[in-house]
């Protein structure tokens, strides 16, 4: 198998051992090893990527969390220029087109299109009376994106300028992200209805406008208002190109390397311990495992300090899902099937509708996600003619799966099987509901449970977007690359925020501490 750990990687030296090949790891490895830095990646699984990576069944192939990236198609913008950066300019980018995302609640359709302008007369147009508060709703989320930049920049700075400065940068971001999106949102308008539609992208960031910070949603909205975008080929492009791109410059990544601990002497960072018993050492040791796994499972007990685990575990895991992949036995073409994002609401009432399915065991998700990456990849017909991919996810508390937790993946017996029957069902009516046309022509239908992204992912409660996106995490100061621990560093999605694109500025964040350099004056220079 390619990039089977193998003993033999003991005998090397390294600069850097970056413990995940997620988005997060896989960038700051590009960044120290374009720096002519020895890295090794070292993943868990059989597959590399993390969220970014995609799996295949028969003739169709499903990404399983890059679904949309927005500030791609403008090629002068940071995020793209960081793409271009981290891949050498080998991933490429298919626009989804003037409408990105589309919220139907109870029945009411609502379309997010692309461009700025075109969002607010689009909003105005679904709210007449509402039109000052929807004005000044999106000029605060400008505002607070802006405020979000410098927000995190502050992480890149040694500790030393962070105390003279950081509170004087950090303070505009957090006025907005310690209050929750809720709060903000009635501070503008008092129509509930409004506060909702604007909100029915939460699903992103998986929290509902009482329980989520204002700052996140801040962020998501602006990512995306200039529209979206999906890379060509599939999501596995990201992760690839950047393999491409580390391997060229000596870096290496290895797949079912499985880390025990890290290693800790004299509260330094000298390397990582193996389950195999081997030892690798480096200068340099980074976690992409999130910050949970960093400092409760891969630090020992006896070495963890209660500053790190008291803050962090007050701030719990994020939302987990259901998911199903969909084949189809016609093509996107045949079927007219969307680019766009189609998102699902029962009511209007998010928080309410959360809140009862949480205490309500086996009840239906209260939002359904629908995804199209056949639709979204220009290259799909030429790959899998005649066939489309779809994806729906909801939510699905991962206590609910807890009495299969200690079982091993596909052993887990017939009433977990009965379970997963149950919820594909579900999920395929909902499906059907919406778009009634590809009725008939399913071919392959599979689906996940939070336990399945557990053991893939390795977050303990089977979570998609790391730690919960509340107030409260935006103010915890353990989520910055350096650690009070000598040489061991983050990178992450909670570093930053959640996506794909925050792990990248993650990894960039973090390799900026490592080098003490400028690496994001060297992206913005990058040429094609």
């Amino acid at each position: 198998m390619k990039n089977l750990y193998t003993s033999e990687l003991t005998k090397n030296k390294y600069d850097s051992i970056i413990i995940g090949s997620g988005v997060g790891g896989l960038t700051t490895a590009v960044c120290l090893a374009k720096s002519g830095k020895k890295v090794l990646v070292l993943e868990k699984h059989y597959a590399i990527g993390g969220f970014s990576h995609t799996f295949k069944r028969k003739k169709f192939e499903w990404d399983v969390g890059a679904h949309y990236i927005g500030q791609v198609n403008n090629p002068n913008s940071l995020i793209r220029k960081a793409f271009d950066y981290i891949t050498n300019s080998k991933l490429q980018w298919e626009d989804m087109g003037d409408i990105y995302d589309q919220a139907i609640i109870e029945g009411e359709t609502y379309n997010f299109k692309k461009g700025l302008q075109n969002q607010i007369n689009q909003m105005i147009a679904y709210f007449p009376n509402d039109e000052n508060a929807i004005r000044e709703y999106y000029a605060l989320v400008n505002k607070v994106s802006g405020h979000a930049s410098v927000f995190f920049s502050e992480k890149s700075m040694p500790n030393w300028l962070s105390k003279l400065v950081g509170h004087q940068l950090r303070k505009n971001f957090l006025k907005y992200s310690k209050q929750t999106t809720h709060k903000v949102l009635s501070s503008l308008t008092k129509n509930e209805k409004l506060i909702s539609v604007l909100c029915a992208q939460c699903g992103n960031y998986g929290l509902t406008p009482k329980q989520s910070s204002f700052g996140v949603h801040a962020l998501v909205v602006a990512h995306y208002i200039e529209g979206a975008a999906y890379p060509v080929g599939g999501a596995a492009n990201i992760h690839k190109s950047m393999e491409d791109v580390i391997a060229k410059h000596g870096g290496m990544i290895a797949i079912k390397a499985d880390v025990k601990h890290i290693i800790i002497k004299d509260n330094t960072a000298i390397g990582v311990l193996m389950q195999n018993g081997d030892i690798l050492y480096a200068k340099n040791i980074i976690s992409n495992a999130g910050a949970h796994n960093t400092f409760n499972k891969l630090i020992l007990p006896k070495l963890q300090k209660p500053e790190n685990t008291i803050a962090l575990n007050k701030v719990m895991p994020s939302v987990s899902h259901v998911c199903i992949y969909v084949g189809l036995n016609a093509s996107d073409e045949e079927l007219n099937l969307p680019k766009y994002n189609i998102w699902l609401y029962e009511n209007y009432k998010f928080d309410e509708t959360r809140e009862l399915h949480l205490k309500t065991k086996n009840s239906i998700s209260p939002v359904f996600y629908i995804s199209f990456p056949s639709a979204k990849d220009s290259e799909w017909p030429k790959k899998h003619p005649g066939t489309a991919a779809i994806q729906v996810l909801g939510s699905y508390p991962f206590n609910w799966m807890q009495e299969w937790e200690h079982m091993r993946w596909q052993k887990r017996g017939a009433d977990y099987e009965a379970v997963k029957e149950d919820l594909k069902n579900v999920f395929l009516e909902k499906l059907y509901k919406t778009l009634p046309q590809i009725k008939g022509k399913v071919e392959i239908c599979e689906l996940s449970t939070p336990l399945s992204t557990k053991h893939f992912s390795n977050y303990d409660k089977g979570e998609i977007y790391g730690l919960e996106h509340t107030p409260e995490r935006f103010e915890l100061k353990q989520l910055r690359p350096k650690t009070n621990y000598k040489n061991l560093y983050l990178t992450g999605q909670d570093i930053i925020a959640v996506g794909v694109c925050s792990a990248m500025f993650a990894g960039i964040i973090t390799s900026i501490n490592i080098l003490n350099r400028n690496v994001l004056w060297r992206i913005a220079r990058y040429k094609t």
